[in-house]
């Protein structure tokens, strides 16, 4: 250790990475080896049509927006966009064929205006 009286020295060897492994809810095995998840088949923006609905669950008005048909990893993007033009809440949710946005209260029209905004196509 260290020569000064009082002095200690700690040297940590992890490596910590902003990636977690996680169990998969529906098949049971780690996420990286996962079978169920992302079995979409990905297309551009301009192929295939976005529908929006409003629902009330336990009380609360919900707006759903789906089927996207993108990487998770660019809806990040929109929906991050999207809470803050709302200033709302909202998660993203795995549909049958795709990704459904789901937000927080009653923003169907806005939401409407925003994703035609972002070129999306809309029934």
């Amino acid at each position: 250790m260290g020569g000064v009286k009082g002095e200690t020295s700690i040297q940590i060897g992890a490596k910590f990475s902003d990636k977690i492994d996680r169990i998969c809810k529906k098949c049971g095995n780690l996420e990286s080896e996962c079978v169920c998840h992302n079995t979409f088949e990905y297309k551009n923006k301009n192929d295939f049509v976005l529908w929006v609905n409003q629902e009330r669950r336990s009380g609360r008005e919900i707006t759903l927006c789906g089927e996207f048909l993108l990487p998770k990893e660019s809806l990040v993007e929109i929906l991050k966009k999207c809470k803050k033009i709302l200033a709302c809440g909202g998660a993203i949710k795995e549909g049958k064929k795709g990704y459904v946005l789901e937000i927080q209260g009653g923003h169907k029209e806005t939401l409407r205006a925003f994703l035609k905004q972002e070129q999306f196509r809309l029934k």
